[in-house]
């Protein structure tokens, strides 16, 4: 576990040894106080080993509370303490946990047994399984009222391992909202919608009903659960009873785990299909809008900072009326900026938000499919900025010719000169 101080640790942690009090041999700290020096301390470390920013806070305030106990608030006492917490915690040995999530989708609807997703499956049943039936029968009325299960919805259930239940939640959720993404992307539940009368409500067609939660082996619920912005008074109104296309669907999520691991940049178009999700989940239509465009720059923009008029060229050059399609993403992007930078919002973000959604999906497929079988992002996003006046091409072409014609000859004259 490599942790690396920076030069005002020491005396950060000087005087952070004035704020705890010893009270028949408990410590005890003043919150705000303690807040400010925790920041001020994660602010002089360097976490060289990757560390989650949750476990990186659990570790700091137990060092301090370690060094509080000796009196002893130097540096390299401080970093033995926080090394060996963090090294304990990272080798315990992983657990088994179920992790739960309603989708709106009713019992009759046929969706697939089974979806493929990011590091495991997802199930889709009609009933808890009976150990998770125990423990929530057990709960107490506020802490079941917390899960927000419905009456009437199927399940999507998952298995994780993991050494503690908040990172195994990280997992589910991930896995899970990837899964209803695909889903998603299968049924085409996304793009223009009508809501009317119900200005604060997803704009996808599957949602999670429920907060993704957790029971691990031993029946006890986690102590973590996600956010969940299921329209519960509208529930009749956003609710999935039709038939779906089981096997079609099934079909897509297997094509697309398959061609994820044959791409060089996985990372970025699941993380594309997560932001599509929890676009569509929202029922805030800014914050939708916000997603879709994060997820359409996850894919089109390069590493190092470029002007939103490059990300828009190369987003738009896919569709046949690339033009068309280049003023309506100006329009979401100019809309977002807006948003972002001075905070207004109005009645054309559903709009926005709706079209992006479709502008984001159709560019997840093409990265995924396109029909020139390109599997490396370097390369898509070269294609995507190449010119389509058809002069300027024909230019480029004509150039690029030449210039391999002369580095040939090049080549030849320096291997003749040996």
């Amino acid at each position: 576990m490599k942790i690396y101080p920076k030069s005002h640790l020491a005396d950060v942690l000087k005087s952070v040894a004035k704020i705890p009090k010893e009270f028949e041999g408990r410590i005890s700290w003043e919150s705000g106080a303690l807040d400010r020096a925790s920041f001020e301390i994660l602010y002089n470390l360097n976490f060289k080993t990757p560390v989650e920013d949750y476990i990186k806070d659990g570790a700091v305030w137990h060092a301090l509370n370690e060094c509080a106990r000796a009196k002893n608030f130097a540096a390299p006492f401080f970093i033995g303490k926080l090394r060996a917490y963090l090294e304990d915690l990272l080798s315990k040995e992983p657990r088994s946990f179920t992790a739960v999530m309603q989708i709106n989708a009713e019992f009759a609807v046929r969706l697939p047994k089974k979806i493929a997703s990011v590091g495991g499956s997802v199930e889709i049943q009609t009933s808890l399984p009976r150990a998770c039936l125990k423990v929530i029968s057990g709960l107490k009325e506020y802490e079941r009222s917390r899960l927000n299960l419905q009456d009437g919805f199927v399940f999507a259930i998952t298995k994780v391992a993991s050494t503690n239940d908040r990172a195994a939640l990280d997992i589910a959720y991930r896995r899970m909202k990837y899964a209803l993404g695909v889903l998603n992307l299968a049924i085409r539940g996304y793009g223009v919608s009508k809501r009317f009368g119900f200005p604060n409500a997803p704009i996808g067609t599957l949602l999670s009903a429920s907060p993704v939660f957790t029971v691990d082996a031993a029946g006890k619920l986690g102590n973590w659960q996600s956010e969940n912005h299921y329209p519960t008074p509208w529930k009749r109104n956003f609710r999935v009873w039709q038939a779906q296309p089981t096997e079609a669907i099934a079909t897509f999520a297997k094509h697309v785990a398959s061609d994820l691991l044959r791409v060089d940049f996985p990372e970025r178009l699941t993380q594309a299909v997560l932001l599509l999700q929890e676009g569509l989940e929202t029922g805030h239509v800014e914050v939708a809008l916000l997603k879709f465009w994060t997820g359409i720059e996850v894919l089109c923009a390069r590493e190092d900072r470029e002007p939103s008029e490059r990300i828009v060229e190369r987003a738009s050059s896919i569709f046949d009326d690339y033009q068309h399609a280049a003023m309506r993403l100006n329009f979401i992007q100019e809309f977002r900026n807006k948003v972002v930078h001075r905070g207004e919002a109005g009645d054309h973000a559903l709009l926005c938000a709706q079209y992006a959604s479709l502008y984001l999906a159709a560019l997840i497929r093409f990265f995924l499919w396109n029909v020139y079988k390109f599997r490396e992002r370097d390369v898509i996003l070269d294609f995507l900025s190449l010119p389509l006046d058809e002069q300027k091409l024909a230019g480029r072409i004509s150039l690029s010719r030449k210039r391999l014609t002369a580095l040939k000859r090049m080549t030849a004259r320096a291997a003749a000169s040996s």
